[in-house]
């Protein structure tokens, strides 16, 4: 096999695994939606006194974000490599342009591209809502040990926020990655 062929296939089984993690961070999200949505249902129709079982959601949220944001950074570095190692030497430059090309998109189209990497804190500010309104209508606020109920789910929301900022800040990410590799094939080269 020549290099050229063997870089081709090389960028082939790479740009398959990014296909791959595209389709998980998909499914991920679309049963996180789907999960959250049936635990929400089932916490509303029980009618129970209970409203901590709107918190179950964040056992959902949590994990799965984290694993998207797992991919999405998967992506990042692949990509990162294929600029660096491969389309420099092959007529394919896909990773590249994608990186360089600027959108032309409204601002509130940048808004709605922003807010689907916002996905787990969007839901949880929905559980969180609902577990306070729930919370109020069943038990009521009525002393600082239910005031302090209502306040630490909040930590949770922190928790998933500062994950989903990792997964809007994956093009900063991906600069960092080409970077990183542009490092090494520089330190390669030398030794």
């Amino acid at each position: 096999m020549s290099e050229q062929e063997s870089k081709l296939e090389e960028y082939r089984m790479l740009r398959d695994e990014i296909q791959n993690c595209v389709e998980r961070d998909n499914s991920l999200a679309t049963f996180m939606v789907t999960a959250v949505s049936t635990i929400l249902t089932f916490a509303i129709t029980a009618n129970l006194q209970v409203p901590f079982l709107f918190l179950i959601s964040f056992c959902i949220i949590i994990p799965f974000t984290g694993r998207i944001s797992h991919y999405k950074t998967n992506v990042a570095r692949i990509s990162a490599y294929l600029i660096v190692f491969l389309e420099p030497n092959m007529d394919v430059k896909y990773e590249t342009r994608n990186s360089q090309v600027k959108s032309s998109k409204s601002k509130f189209s940048r808004f709605l591209v922003a807010m689907r990497n916002y996905v787990g804190f969007l839901l949880g500010i929905l559980s969180y809502i609902i577990y306070l309104v729930e919370y109020q209508n069943k038990i009521g606020f009525t002393n600082a040990l239910d005031i302090l109920f209502g306040i630490l789910p909040i930590f949770l929301l922190i928790v998933v926020f500062f994950l989903d900022k990792s997964i809007d800040n994956v093009p900063k990410q991906k600069a960092v990655w080409i970077k990183n590799w542009e490092n090494l094939k520089k330190t390669k080269i030398k030794n």
